[in-house]
């Protein structure tokens, strides 16, 4: 990748920045600062049957500048959640069916500018922090929607 695919990134944030927080949220998983998530801060869903595997959630940032305030995202919720620029529909279809009115995922700009403009001047107020872990949901053992 040249180095002119590192200047457009997310939130005003360039690709080489996103990358950069890894090492720091690594660092906290390690000395108990944050806790590997277990349930989507979008579908809410709990399921913990292979850390690795589909059950894996994403560290989520939308503000690079602060790298341990996450969203956890399961694997399906944050591809959606980055695609949202050019299928909005698949976003909409997803926050009709999980989102919450006032969370945070409810509140992202679908504006495809909004990737370059800086976090603050998209969102000035910033975004409420994701629900509380106690709100998974338990899947059935007849839930085929996955």
């Amino acid at each position: 990748m040249s180095d002119d695919g590192w200047l457009i990134g997310y939130n005003g944030f360039r690709y080489k920045q996103g990358y950069s927080v890894i090492p720091i949220q690594n660092d906290a998983l390690r000395r108990g600062l944050i806790t590997r998530p277990t349930m989507c801060s979008i579908c809410r869903d709990g399921r913990t049957e292979r850390p690795k595997g589909r059950d894996y959630r994403f560290l989520h940032l939308e503000d690079y500048s602060q790298p341990l305030a996450i969203y956890p995202c399961c694997k399906r919720c944050h591809a959606a959640l980055h695609a949202r620029f050019h299928d909005p529909e698949r976003w909409q279809r997803l926050l009709a069916r999980y989102g919450r009115p006032g969370d945070w995922a409810s509140l992202l700009s679908l504006d495809p500018a909004s990737q370059l403009r800086p976090f603050a001047e998209t969102y000035p107020y910033g975004l409420p922090p994701p629900p509380p872990e106690s709100e998974a949901v338990q899947p059935s053992l007849f839930d085929f929607s996955r």
